[in-house]
């Protein structure tokens, strides 16, 4: 899978050819171009607001903006990844509150719910793997949804998606050692908290997702069948981001890491199709000159 993320893009996968044909009327290059990022802005939409419905609307903004902003993108002024995950960056982080933001919003809370929760140690059910699998990855993202979102945006393209100081820096327009430190306070915040009390984090730690997972049924909080976070058959991040080699090697946060990219890389929706009734659009046709 095209990684916008790499240090150095190779050349043969350049965005430029698919832009220049796109703006010339080629629905079928912006089609393209839709198709080589959808699945990385929406996977960071995803984990910055916690619900995939919410994340579908994100991604459709985020692409309505790069479609009508693409006939100003200039390559002489930097690269294609650089203008156009500046626009996801600034998004998620001016658009109105999401609603799980406004539901889980500080560590101490959060976590005081949790341990509040009754055990079932006893308690068994057919599907018991996928389901517990389900409750540890959102009760991952909601630890996530603690942080501010400026420390969220940076934990997940500097800590989950591996990308070096010098992306990161430009995706959030910060110096190099702003995004370090950005990076580095989010990555405490989270580690601090999950490794007090999460026994994935922690094995000394008593809460366990299996035990919890009752009690989430009985709430309708998880639905057998209907998982919103655990996607059998999903690549994980850690499958699709190359990473830089030795980037957590040997780190003291490297098993804590670990945890996050071995979530599921989600599959987005096709966003061709959105694509393809928006543009039955008299209108929208004749602003972008397609054809």
């Amino acid at each position: 899978m095209f990684n916008p993320f790499l240090e150095k893009i190779n050349e043969n996968e350049s965005d430029h050819d698919l832009i220049d044909s796109a703006v010339h009327g080629s629905q079928e290059d912006l089609e393209k171009l839709i198709l080589r990022h959808q699945a990385w802005i929406y996977n960071i939409a995803v984990r910055m607001v916690m619900d995939r419905d919410d994340a579908i609307d994100i991604t459709q903004e985020i692409l309505i903006k790069m479609i009508t902003r693409l006939a100003s993108y200039d390559p002489q002024k930097g690269m294609f990844r650089t203008w156009l995950y500046r626009i996801v960056a600034n998004h998620v982080l001016d658009m109105k509150k999401q609603k799980f933001e406004m539901r889980i919003h500080d560590f101490d809370t959060y976590i005081s719910l949790i341990e509040k929760l009754p055990d079932h140690r006893e308690f068994s059910h057919p599907d018991s793997k996928i389901l517990t699998e389900e409750l540890k990855t959102g009760c991952m993202l909601g630890m996530l949804m603690c942080l501010n979102r400026n420390e969220r945006l940076a934990f997940l393209v500097g800590a989950v998606f591996a990308v070096t100081d010098a992306v990161g820096a430009e995706l959030l327009q910060v110096s190099k050692a702003s995004f370090r430190k950005l990076l580095s306070r989010s990555r405490r915040k989270v580690h601090s908290y999950m490794n007090g009390v999460c026994g994935h984090a922690n094995k000394s730690n008593p809460c366990r997702c299996e035990n919890k997972l009752k009690t989430f049924l009985d709430l309708g909080m998880i639905q057998p069948g209907e998982t919103r976070f655990c996607q059998p058959g999903c690549p994980t991040v850690k499958d699709v981001v190359i990473e830089r080699l030795n980037v957590f090697d040997k780190s003291y946060y490297s098993p804590f890491l670990e945890l996050f990219v071995q979530q599921p890389f989600y599959d987005p929706p096709d966003m061709t199709a959105w694509l393809r009734d928006t543009i039955k659009k008299d209108e929208f046709r004749q602003l972008f000159n397609i054809h």
